[in-house]
């Protein structure tokens, strides 16, 4: 309904705000969704202040960074790993390190912290390289097999608040703003180049497929962009704002917006498939998971769709889902915000 996307809108311009004000240096509580993440042993959840470790066998915490909560340092972002299987780790607070955690026990191995602003879109990782764009309009690029605390390698000024995960297809990366544009960073050169200015803020990371970028915005509307020239395919309008950015699987693209439609969308054309409807808008990103599309919506609902199918709700939990899930352990690990519990596993049924 209205009233129920306006709600919504409200939640996310507070969160904005939140972000704002610990960026200048206030100390707001930690009123932000989750982060996520998992390797084999353990879930990596970031809350608040907090970076927990927890043991997927039975749930138990591990550890937890800092060791002592400090109301400069907000973690909500999704976690990442380098290629030896740290986690890096940026915070949102009026301290806007950059963390590399071990795993094994959570102590800090090395930081980064001369980026003028918060950490909200997490590093991408390739290989030794890894590619972090900060708020501060910079992409700053590391190179973890540098010996040392100097791991930075290179960095792009963009000028724009970068807020989504960059993709990369192996020669350009690719990354999308708050200012509604699409910039491509040439990975030999260095350069960065505005291809494609969209009609609305991209919070969302872009899936890319097929020679295309497919990016959702605050437009309402699905764009499918040529990677190569920056020139729109397919503009497809949608029902309300798209949060989160579309998975993309055999052709097909996979995405909700923020009045709870979810959509299923030719990838080549842009052409709507099926729509549905379940219930509490959506702002994850899909996940793809033993043939079948998992996603999440604010009302707390896990779904499952497969390809052809109406969506089955596997799990109603309490709280809202802002949070991607993850799957993990044979087991589907979902964060809820502002529920009774911060993560919770289902199994291979989804219950």
């Amino acid at each position: 309904t209205p009233m129920k996307t306006n709600r919504l809108l409200l939640f996310l311009a507070l969160a904005l705000l939140t972000l704002a004000l610990s960026a200048c240096g206030g100390t707001p509580s930690a009123t932000t969704w989750p982060g996520l993440a998992a390797d084999a042993n353990a879930a990596y959840l970031t809350n608040g202040s907090t970076v927990h470790a927890v043991r997927l066998s039975d749930g138990d915490e591990l550890w937890s960074f800092p060791e002592k909560p400090s109301t400069k340092l907000i973690f909500y972002s999704n976690p990442v790993f380098t290629s030896d299987g740290q986690i890096l780790v940026g915070s949102s607070g009026s301290d806007h390190t950059l963390f590399r955690l071990d795993p094994d026990n959570g102590n800090e191995t090395w930081s980064f912290s001369d980026a003028r602003d918060h950490w909200v879109a997490s590093p991408l990782v390739v290989g030794d390289m890894v590619y972090a764009p900060n708020s501060d309009g910079t992409l700053y690029v590391f190179d973890m097999s540098i010996q040392g605390d100097d791991k930075l390698a290179w960095t792009v000024e963009i000028g724009k608040k970068l807020w989504p995960q960059p993709v990369n297809d192996g020669e350009n990366l690719y990354l999308t703003s708050l200012d509604k544009s699409l910039y491509v960073v040439n990975l030999q050169t260095h350069e960065a180049r505005e291809t494609t200015v969209l009609g609305g803020a991209i919070p969302g990371t872009p899936a890319l497929g097929n020679g295309q970028l497919y990016i959702g915005s605050f437009d309402a509307a699905m764009v499918g962009i040529d990677s190569a020239k920056g020139t729109v395919a397919w503009t497809t309008p949608v029902e309300s704002w798209i949060w989160g950015g579309p998975l993309f699987v055999d052709g097909t693209l996979y995405f909700g917006d923020l009045n709870g439609n979810f959509y299923t969308l030719d990838a080549a054309t842009g052409e709507v498939i099926d729509s549905f409807k379940p219930d509490g808008a959506i702002l994850a990103t899909p996940i793809f998971l033993n043939g079948q599309i998992i996603f999440v919506s604010e009302d707390g609902t896990v779904y499952s769709l497969t390809p052809g199918e109406n969506p089955k709700s596997m799990e109603k939990l309490g709280g809202k889902l802002y949070t991607a899930p993850v799957a993990a352990d044979n087991k589907l690990l979902v964060a809820p915000f502002q529920g009774d519990y911060l993560l919770v596993a289902l199994d291979a049924n989804g219950k």
